[in-house]
């Protein structure tokens, strides 16, 4: 097997949590193994009016990275990826990205990273929903 095949993520985790979620997104990672075999991708909605302290909360409940996402960023093995407010987050060819804006959905979009999760990784994606009253990621559902 090359480095290449080695390296290759397989598999997915994505969380989408309503603004409310933060003890709940902070009970997740708390929980995960340092050894974790996957990235996972949180997006959360927020204010964005507001600088978010998600990154830094989280970092302070687990014993993974944590990187607040700047910029398109490979997916790497036990890192957990947060997506900032006002922006929305897609998965392609093994990388997660930032967009600016879809169609007036509210920020970060949920459905908008499930379906591309979903389209890069399907059957290898585990796809969670935590806390919420409104209806962002539920598109994104098989039927």
């Amino acid at each position: 097997m090359s480095d290449v095949e080695s390296s290759k993520i397989n598999d997915l985790v994505v969380v989408g949590s309503s603004a409310g979620g933060i003890e709940a997104l902070s009970i997740l990672v708390s929980n995960l193994p340092a050894d974790f075999p996957a990235p996972l991708v949180l997006a959360q909605h927020l204010d964005p009016n507001y600088p978010s302290n998600l990154g830094p909360i989280l970092q302070r409940n687990t014993g993974l990275q944590v990187k607040v996402l700047e910029d398109s960023s490979p997916l790497e093995r036990g890192t957990i990826y947060v997506v900032p407010s006002n922006k929305h987050v897609v998965i392609a060819d093994g990388h997660v990205a930032l967009e600016e804006d879809h169609a007036g959905r509210p920020r970060p979009s949920v459905d908008l990273l499930l379906s591309t999760a979903a389209k890069s990784y399907e059957d290898r994606l585990i796809a969670v929903i935590l806390t919420g009253s409104g209806s962002d990621g539920a598109a994104a559902l098989p039927p």
